[in-house]
């Protein structure tokens, strides 16, 4: 009954649906960009682990998640222990195809999730040691070694992907939040 009574928005607490909508708005000027890009390009500038990154720098999480540094640097270090990862273990594999053949104990598989566990604990290491903490980019890192987006250039795309949203972040949607008032007020 303890989970169900904390799960109840009880009457005191309200739902700012103005500050929901901010946010919103906000990701949605995050992707523009990336999404023309990636549509005019056909490379990858939308990838998962720019979800959450966005989400962050809208909503105005915690400052050890955001800022320039943190996201930027997070997903660098990211992708580059991914991509030491993959080359090192699972090089020319992709956990897609070797999911698809649905064979159990399979050595691509085995290799693709050494790959994986390899990529996280270079990148946990590497995040704390550059103090770079951004937990989203504990995805990219796994895109990178299960070989979703494993060469130099699409590791280069990412790192530059990643930059283009801090900085439309920076740029556009800081302006727009503060001269449309649109800034969430209750970062969570």
């Amino acid at each position: 009954m303890e989970l169900l009574e904390r799960l109840r928005i009880s009457v005191d607490e309200s739902v700012d649906i103005r500050d929901d909508l901010s946010a919103g708005i906000n990701v949605t000027l995050h992707f523009i960009l990336l999404g023309g890009l990636a549509w005019g390009s056909g490379q990858p500038f939308l990838f998962p682990s720019l979800g959450p990154s966005a989400y962050l720098l809208a909503t105005g999480e915690k400052p050890r998640a955001e800022g320039a540094y943190h996201v930027v640097g997070g997903h660098a270090v990211a992708a580059v222990c991914g991509l030491i990862a993959y080359l090192v273990f699972a090089d020319g594999l992709v956990v897609t195809e070797a999911f698809e053949q649905g064979e159990r104990f399979s050595s691509e598989v085995g290799l693709l999730v050494v790959s994986g566990v390899v990529s996280m604990v270079l990148t946990t290491i590497g995040m704390l040691w550059t103090n770079t903490n951004h937990p989203a980019a504990c995805a990219t890192t796994l895109i990178v070694a299960l070989g979703l987006m494993s060469t130099a250039v699409e590791v280069g795309i990412i790192v530059v992907a990643v930059t283009i949203l801090v900085w439309v972040h920076g740029r556009i949607v800081e302006r727009v939040q503060t001269v449309c008032g649109v800034e969430p007020k209750d970062p969570r």
